[in-house]
């Protein structure tokens, strides 16, 4: 069952991926519908924690927080994701993959700017660095 939920989180964050990039935004149906089954399958094989499960919601919303105060800075859909993976994964693995994401885009972002193929108000979609932080994870630990 545990393989099965890390399977199904995996395809969920490539197919938020693919609709993050290819319209820079990511649907309320995919994410909830997504959301919805992961937490179940993920509560269901158990081993987090619950006050751990709750950090990891609250690194979302914390996202979601910041995200308002930088004016969009931060996609809502993000925001809303990082919840879901924080509620399925707990704090410490999700800090870990929302680390790595974010380590990822800085390094993408400055491989832009140096090769001008991209400006500093430019914007690239955070969900597919979250995805390969995510199997990076798996396949590495």
């Amino acid at each position: 069952m545990k393989i099965t939920a890390e399977v199904l989180m995996g395809i969920w964050l490539l197919l938020c991926s693919f609709q993050d990039i290819k319209e820079k935004k990511i649907s309320i149906f995919l994410i909830a519908s997504g959301g919805l089954l992961l937490s179940v399958a993920f509560l269901i094989i158990g081993g987090v924690p619950g006050i751990s499960r709750l950090s990891g919601l609250l690194l979302g919303l914390l996202l979601f927080v910041s995200g308002r105060m930088l004016k969009g800075q931060i996609g809502d859909g993000d925001s809303m994701i990082i919840c879901i993976t924080g509620i399925c994964l707990g704090f410490i693995k999700n800090i870990n993959l929302m680390l790595l994401g974010l380590s990822l885009t800085a390094l993408m972002s400055l491989f832009l700017l140096i090769f001008k193929k991209a400006g500093p108000k430019d914007t690239i979609p955070f969900v597919p660095f979250l995805f390969l932080s995510y199997l990076g994870g798996i396949f590495l630990s």
